[in-house]
């Protein structure tokens, strides 16, 4: 399993931070563990397209509602190039400042998209007014793909959320290794950043089988696969599924069983299954 500093050196002629979608995953699973009822909801859900290899759909419950309700207003998809970013991507490209990929990054920390309410289009010139309306702010020419929600509600530098829950991520996983959670970037997070293996730290996949990289939800037609059919195993344990519905296939009945679980366990109801309502069904079951 590589690691996110054989991602630096390996991955700067694709410019991609793909490779450490896992970890990513992990630190946003363990950045709504350290806020009571979450910091972070999956905008899956909405009309938008992506590279969901790169791209963490994920923003505060308030910026999300105000790109729901732009995207309502145009009644097109919206293609997304960036959204939330994890403190292991911000590391990475400050580690490549100066190269073809990056001339210049913030310190982990201090990024806006590490804000989670911030996201990237291509297509800015055609949603400028519909987001604009809602509370989200064009950066202008400087970075014109750009938009930042200033429409209030939201939580101002998460990005120390960020670095505390890798901390945290890093000594569950090292107890024999264990730095300080105090929400700075400094040279033995960094280092710790460099050493974290990029998949993330296998807790996840490997005890309960769910992949991490995928989130699921209703779509058209179902999705399916054997992570489906232990979401469907977990909800018959917990009596919120009849046990003739394990069938692999994410349908209505699934999704009506996954939101009853959600608002029972405090999570947000969206009927998805990413990775703060996987966490709780895997300590359940």
């Amino acid at each position: 399993m590589p690691t996110v500093k054989e991602i630096i050196k390996t991955a700067v002629s694709s410019c991609s931070t793909a490779d450490v979608k896992g970890l990513s995953l992990q630190i946003i699973d363990e950045m709504n563990l350290l806020i009571p009822g979450g910091i972070l909801v999956s905008i899956d859900d909405l009309d938008i397209s992506g590279n969901d290899a790169t791209v963490n759909f994920f923003l505060q419950p308030k910026a999300k509602e105000a790109l729901r309700r732009a995207i309502k207003k145009r009644g097109v998809t919206l293609k997304l190039n960036s959204c939330y970013r994890t403190i292991v991507q911000q590391h990475i490209l400050f580690s490549w400042q100066g190269t073809t990929c990056v001339s210049i990054a913030a310190q982990p920390g201090r990024s806006n998209h590490e804000d989670g309410f911030a996201i990237d289009t291509p297509d800015f010139v055609e949603w400028r007014t519909a987001l604009e309306a809602e509370g989200w702010e064009w950066f202008g020419p400087g970075d014109e793909v750009h938009f930042t929600y200033v429409g209030g509600g939201v939580k101002d530098e998460i990005g120390d959320i960020g670095i505390e829950a890798f901390q945290k991520l890093w000594n569950k996983h090292n107890p024999a290794d264990q730095i300080e959670e105090d929400r700075l970037y400094g040279q033995e997070t960094a280092s710790r950043l460099d050493r974290s293996p990029a998949n993330g730290f296998g807790s996840i996949s490997s005890s309960t089988g769910f992949g991490i990289t995928r989130i699921i939800k209703l779509t058209d037609p179902f999705m399916q696969g054997e992570d489906v059919r232990k979401i469907q195993k977990a909800l018959i344990d917990l009596d919120l599924l009849e046990k003739d519905r394990l069938d692999g296939l994410y349908g209505p009945s699934t999704k009506l069983a996954v939101e009853i679980f959600q608002k029972r366990s405090g999570l947000s109801v969206d009927g998805q299954v990413g990775p703060s309502t996987r966490k709780v069904l895997k300590i359940m079951v």
